[in-house]
């Protein structure tokens, strides 16, 4: 009677990593991209509940906010989490063998995290944290 090999393990014993699927990466990506552009959204909430919208530094947030208040703050907060990931999905579920559309997803996913971090961090900063 013989034994069916073990197709999990190379030679020499070691394991065979499984590989990384691209849908886990593109959830995770826009995963990331929300929590940094809500981060941005609640400290802008506490820092103009703290100190008015004259702390805030984006003109156009500002007078946006001063024309139609917050809920156009948080509709335009979500059109553009929506765009951006978006753009990271269709980009990122591109055929794998081009990698530059792969690449462009992750840069525009970087991009949109920092400016949501930086954005976050400086509410932050001004609103006493």
């Amino acid at each position: 009677m013989t034994t069916a090999p073990d197709l999990g393990r190379r030679r020499g014993g070691r394991k065979r990593r499984r590989p990384v699927r691209p849908n886990s990466i593109l959830q995770l990506r826009l995963a990331t991209l929300f929590a940094a552009q809500f981060f941005d959204f609640g400290t802008f909430t506490v820092m103009i509940g703290r100190h008015g919208i004259v702390a805030e530094a984006n003109p156009i947030v500002a007078q946006g906010f001063l024309v139609l208040g917050l809920p156009l703050v948080a509709m335009t907060k979500l059109a553009l989490i929506v765009l951006v990931g978006a753009v990271v999905v269709l980009l990122g579920r591109a055929d794998p063998s081009r990698r530059t559309s792969i690449a462009l997803s992750a840069i525009v996913t970087v991009v949109a995290v920092g400016a949501g971090l930086v954005g976050g961090i400086s509410n932050a900063r001004v609103a006493g944290w």
